[in-house]
């Protein structure tokens, strides 16, 4: 089935970066489901006189975010690989920032979703894909169910197997069942905004354009219904992934042909570095790179440093 691709009309709360608002369009999937989603070309093709250039002629990066967050998550590095001759798309996951979708979602949802766009937008076209922290298991997902679409998988602070320990029953049961510790947020920009610092390695050191932008970003969310039936459907789904998939994965990794690139911040709060160093385990040729002074979200605080690395990777 053709889906068809439109430019974005931005009437959501959930503002676009504006350097990137050219760049913003729906893939329509049904009358309740769209997938939002940035689509840069590289930086060869915009300045292209003749206008003979084919976008598809150019490597791919598709970029997939984390729990709780949107395709803004990655817009520093989105120009910088435009820089290295790649296009990008990056996009929200269903329920997530622009993506809109009725019923509940999981994390085999959001696969087939990026396959369904990489099909619409790319067809005929092997990409690389990468995900951060959640977003990483997603590409793994995609990666094993068609490996005729990629080339290779970035997983930046997220993958399974590797991922963090167990927790107790109790507070299995707390993140399953309770939300009151995310609708506390609501009405307190201030409590909403120092709940990103485990994220970060210095969230205060960010510059304070990105500050403004994450203090916006992350009310926007807490205050949407839409997002937290998102948030706590796909959390279900993690956590059983990491209680009953782990060890289906360590056989998917070890079958995936395609390459596969580790990039962890060391000052990391939310998964350490073991974790990496677990999933690095599984095949000899998997590559690990560390970026110094960066946390739980790398491509944020380091994007010079964490998409240097993807390119290197990718060429």
């Amino acid at each position: 089935m053709e889906f068809p691709v439109v430019p974005f009309k931005d009437d959501s709360p959930m503002k676009l970066w504006p350097s990137l608002t050219a760049n913003a369009f729906s893939l329509q999937c049904g009358q309740s489901e769209t997938v939002f989603f940035y689509d840069s070309p590289p930086c060869s093709e915009r300045s292209s006189e003749s206008g003979s250039a084919e976008p598809k002629a150019a490597p791919v990066f598709v970029l997939v975010h984390g729990l709780g967050d949107e395709a803004d998550s990655w817009r520093h590095v989105i120009p910088l690989l435009n820089a290295r001759g790649f296009r990008v798309l990056a996009v929200d996951l269903p329920g997530f920032g622009r993506s809109a979708v009725q019923g509940k979602v999981n994390l085999k949802f959001h696969a087939k979703a990026v396959i369904k766009l990489i099909e619409a937008v790319l067809p005929d076209t092997q990409v690389f894909l990468a995900g951060s922290s959640l977003g990483s298991i997603v590409v793994e997902m995609a990666a094993f169910k068609r490996p005729d679409l990629v080339k290779g998988i970035v997983l930046v602070d997220g993958s399974i197997p590797g991922g963090p320990a167990i927790p107790g029953p109790l507070v299995v049961a707390k993140l399953l069942l309770s939300r009151k510790w995310y609708k506390a947020y609501r009405g307190n920009p201030q409590k909403a905004w120092r709940s990103l610092n485990p994220y970060y390695g210095d969230l205060d050191s960010m510059p304070e354009e990105d500050k403004d932008f994450l203090r916006q970003r992350v009310m926007a969310r807490v205050e949407s219904d839409t997002q937290e039936r998102a948030f706590f459907a796909t959390q279900r789904s993690l956590i059983w992934k990491y209680l009953f998939g782990a060890f289906a994965f360590v056989k998917k990794v070890r079958a995936y042909r395609g390459k596969i690139l580790l990039i962890w911040g060391k000052k990391d709060k939310i998964l350490s570095l073991s974790s990496a160093e677990s999933f690095k385990a599984l095949r000899s040729d998997i590559e690990l790179e560390v970026i110094p002074d960066a946390g739980h979200l790398p491509h944020q605080e380091k994007p010079v440093e964490t998409a240097r690395l993807m390119a290197d990777f990718a060429e």
